[in-house]
This record gives C-alpha cells, sequence and structure tokens, in this order.
C-alpha cells in the first residue's frame, strides 16, 4: 500500500526587525493577542513563489503526464486587463487594479504563484497576484487576488477566468511569507498560503487552503503551521515572574495522504511537536475533507492561541 505523500512547508522565512522589537514588549503568561492578531505578521522580504514561466503544481501525481499551462503573454494581457499596463509576470509594479471585483489599494504587487494544472484538450493555470499595500502598517493585511485562467471560450487566441477572487485576510505589515500551487486530490489543485503573527510576545503561524468553487475560490481549511510564546517567556524571565510550565513551543507538519484514487480531495495529516507548559507533544491528527462543505473538518485544537 502506498504510504502518505507528503505535502510540502513552505521554506522558512525569518521574522522581521518589527517583529524581534515586539518580543521585547512581550507580557508573561499566555498572552491573548488583541483584535489585530487576525491579521498576522510575516516578513516583507519574500512573496513566496517566484514570478515564473507557467511551472506544474507541486504535490503528489495524479494520473501522470505533465500539466499543460498557457502562454505567457496571454496570462500577461490577461493580467494587464485587470491590473493595467505595468502588470508584468515577472517582478512587482504599482498602482491600483483596474478591472471591478479586485478592491481599490494602492500597493506593489506581483505574481506570487503560478502552476499549470491542465491538459493537452483543456489548458488551464492557477494565478495568485499578492500585493503590499502603499500605507501598510502592522495591522494592514496582504492582498491577494486569486485566479483560475482557461482560453477564452469565444477566442482561443486570449485568456479568460474560470474563477476570480479577492481576498484581504492574510497577513499583516501588508505581506504573507508564502503562496504556492498543490495537488490536494486526485484532479484537484488549489492554493496554499502560509502568514503568521507576533503580538505581546505571541507567535503564531498559519497554513490556509484556497480551492476554486464555482466562479470563485474559497477559503477550505485554515490551521497552526507554529505556535510559540517565546517573547513572553522571555520578557517574565527578565522579571522573574514567570509562572510555573507557562511556556510553549509547537510545530505543525501538515501532509496530505494520497493513497484514494477516487477522493474528491485528500485528507491531511498534521503532526504536531513540541513542548507545551510542562508536556513534550508529539501527535498526529487526522483533518477529514467534507465533500458536502468542500472544506476540511479542522479540528479546534489546530486553532487554538494557547497550551490547550
Amino acid at each position: 500500500m502506498a504510504r502518505p505523500s507528503r505535502f510540502p512547508a513552505a521554506s522558512k522565512i525569518g521574522l522581521p526587525s518589527a517583529l524581534a522589537a515586539t518580543l521585547a514588549l512581550s507580557a508573561c503568561g499566555e498572552a491573548q493577542p488583541p483584535a489585530a492578531a487576525a491579521l498576522p505578521t510575516t516578513t516583507a522580504e519574500a512573496v513566496a513563489t517566484p514570478a515564473r514561466e507557467t511551472t506544474g503544481a507541486d504535490g503528489p501525481a495524479a494520473d501522470g503526464g505533465d500539466a499543460v499551462g498557457l502562454p505567457g503573454g496571454r496570462v500577461r494581457d490577461y493580467l494587464v486587463s485587470q491590473y493595467g499596463e505595468l502588470a508584468q509576470l515577472a517582478g512587482t509594479w504599482p498602482g491600483t487594479p483596474v478591472a471591478d471585483g479586485l478592491g481599490d489599494d494602492a500597493a506593489t504587487r506581483e505574481v506570487c504563484a503560478r502552476a499549470a494544472i491542465g491538459d493537452d484538450a483543456a489548458p488551464a493555470e492557477l494565478v495568485a497576484v499578492c500585493g503590499v499595500p502603499d500605507d501598510a502598517g502592522h495591522a494592514t493585511s496582504a492582498r491577494i487576488d486569486f485566479f483560475l485562467l482557461r482560453p477564452d471560450a469565444s477566442d482561443a487566441s486570449r485568456v479568460a477566468a474560470g474563477a476570480r477572487t479577492h481576498m484581504a485576510g492574510f497577513g499583516s505589515t501588508g505581506d504573507v511569507a508564502d503562496v504556492e500551487v498543490r495537488r490536494l486530490g486526485p484532479h484537484l489543485h488549489g492554493f496554499v498560503v502560509e502568514d503568521g503573527f507576533t503580538a505581546q510576545g505571541l507567535t503564531i503561524g498559519n497554513t490556509s487552503l484556497v480551492l476554486p468553487d464555482g466562479g470563485t475560490f474559497k477559503l477550505a481549511a485554515s490551521l497552526r503551521s507554529s505556535l510559540d510564546n517565546l517573547g513572553a517567556m522571555a520578557g517574565c524571565a527578565e522579571r522573574d515572574d514567570c509562572p510555573p510550565d507557562a511556556g510553549y513551543d509547537l510545530t505543525f507538519q501538515v501532509d496530505v495522504d494520497a493513497r484514494d484514487a477516487s477522493a474528491v480531495a485528500w485528507p491531511l495529516r498534521v503532526r504536531e511537536r513540541g513542548d507545551a507548559c510542562g508536556q513534550r507533544i508529539d501527535r498526529t491528527h487526522e483533518v477529514a475533507f467534507d465533500t458536502s462543505t468542500m472544506a476540511w473538518r479542522v479540528p479546534p485544537e489546530l486553532q487554538r492561541d494557547g497550551c490547550d
């Protein structure tokens, strides 16, 4: 029997200096993040997958063969129709979108993920455009536009969006750590977004799975990738007033179990490891996919903010 296939983790990104300063302002114990903590913080060094000519989606193979995408020039023409003449496949561009439905924020944008997912009969690509708003502060989320692109049914020399959605709930300081295209089922591809935040000595990393949903995209899962209060513990250690066994430092490795060739989407296996309030943790969570909601059933313990 085939073994579960690893869901490749996004590359680790170091916290920016602003976050290091935040850690120094830590509070003891399990600090609860303020309202802005729903908008995670990561480094502006990387909007993960570099803009590039089309590659196939990473992840377990489905039925063999190379995925087929779209000519780069036609994809760039489509982006121009959405963002204006400065839009490009490689590098950043400034400005506001010119098409409806993508928000009206002035931002520095780039293609942060692009991969072929089609075949000879039906070429297709998933493309994500990430934007850092011009006035981004600590609580400013990133702007990410997700696209499923196919040849235009009325003009094969042009590209049209089979699905298209603007989301603004990821990251903070206007950025995210990583965006990638992954195979999440035998015939299902989606985006994996990695982001995180630091507030009051608490640092949380998050993995989000975004799937096509008719003519739009939906957030189909959100779960922790890391969780620690090392900043808070460093602060109370300096004051010599830390509660006993109050520290925690956990990582969550997400894999897909790709053994079922008939599944709509593969289930997730999440290995949680580290230390949590005086206990050594090493356990695995099974996360099933619910076809009625087209989302993974993420348990509360994979969305928590502290030891419990």
